[in-house]
């Protein structure tokens, strides 16, 4: 039973929806001494990395209106090759400073989920504990 939770939890955060859910509750989840953090790797569609970086900023500032403590970071992945940051690729970290249970979703919300959902889709997501130490302050 584990088995199959854990990968309905996978399949949820792997869909493109993943942007607008908020952190799954915690009571299904094992304690965490640090943050727990939604990370995502992002395949960014042809000529949209300005949008998913708007869409991030959107997101991050959604948060910060609603008095939130969530922090959300864009990492640019580095494309050896071309010796340049991808624009195929990318990644985020949702840092859940709160429970995200009583969130109510609004005109704002859904907008930059549309940008999360016109520039990119989710490849893979996953719901991990960061040590305390690696955690920013919240």
């Amino acid at each position: 039973m584990r088995i199959v939770s854990a990968l309905a939890l996978m399949a949820a955060l792997c869909t493109p929806v993943a942007f607008a859910q908020s952190a799954p509750a915690t009571t299904s989840l094992p304690a965490c001494d640090g943050t727990t953090a939604n990370i995502r790797v992002s395949d960014i569609k042809p000529e949209k990395m300005d949008l998913f970086v708007a869409a991030v900023a959107a997101q991050k500032a959604w948060y910060a209106s609603h008095n939130l403590p969530d922090k959300i970071y864009l990492v640019k992945i580095i494309d050896r090759d071309a010796a340049a940051f991808s624009v195929t690729q990318a990644i985020t970290y949702h840092f859940y400073g709160s429970s995200n249970a009583n969130i109510k979703h609004d005109a704002a919300w859904d907008a930059f989920v549309k940008m999360f959902s016109e520039s990119s889709t989710i490849k893979a997501g996953y719901l991990s504990c960061v040590p305390k130490e690696m955690s920013p302050p919240m």
